[in-house]
């Protein structure tokens, strides 16, 4: 644990991006931040993924298009930024941040070097890259006194058909939502089973869907 000063000196040897990390056996890592202002409130923590699973094809499922009903989730991604980090010397990154099949940002990144995108990301956004790269997503409730998450992506090569959700809504009723996004150009059909029952979901094209979780059950 370090504070990084910024501007951001480059002879200076801190924890912080472009850090890299080996072990000899297997190990698992996540990493945490804040700015030293306003603290520790607006913080958030992230997997961070060895190398051997980063990918070349991403698809964002979420976006500052996506407003679900209140009160939980109504201002969840109101802002939205994304980060694309290299591992390998000339990757070129083609990012389309809106999801309408048009490039709107091509970067030619080293390894270790970092693209953000500051905000504006949208459902359905598209990353591309010539040689593996991690993605993440910041996203935020502008003025929520604090609402901040940051999600890994998981490259496109690594979607699956089947998941499950450990986590349920509390007996006290706070609750737990999954998100789920169809990613297709065509309607699809999402199948649950949770100690309650079992339940069928439509999501259309291109759209997602948010499923509350029912109460001290995973599914």
């Amino acid at each position: 644990r370090n504070q990084i000063a910024l501007p951001r000196n480059p002879t200076a040897f801190l924890y912080d991006g472009r850090d890299r990390v080996g072990a000899t056996r297997g190990i698992v890592m996540s990493r945490s931040s804040w700015a030293t202002t306003p603290g520790a409130v607006l913080a958030d923590a992230t997997e961070v993924n060895s190398t051997i699973d980063w990918g070349t094809n991403y698809t964002i499922p979420i976006g500052e298009n996506d407003i679900f009903p209140a009160p939980a989730t109504s201002s969840m991604f109101e802002l939205c930024s994304l980060f694309v980090q290299a591992s390998q010397p000339g990757t070129s990154v083609q990012i389309d941040r809106d999801g309408n099949g048009t490039t709107d940002a091509t970067v030619l990144l080293n390894q270790g070097e970092t693209y953000y995108l500051e905000r504006g990301l949208q459902r359905g956004a598209t990353v591309f890259a010539s040689k593996p790269v991690q993605v993440q997503v910041i996203t935020g409730d502008i003025g929520g006194n604090y609402e901040t998450r940051w999600y890994t992506i998981a490259p496109r090569a690594l979607w699956g058909s089947r998941y499950y959700s450990p986590v349920g809504t509390a007996s006290d009723g706070d609750d737990t939502y999954v998100f789920l996004y169809n990613p297709g150009s065509t309607a699809i059909t999402v199948n649950t089973t949770t100690r309650s029952g079992t339940g069928s979901i439509s999501i259309p094209a291109k759209s997602n869907y948010i499923y509350l979780m029912p109460q001290d059950s995973g599914a």
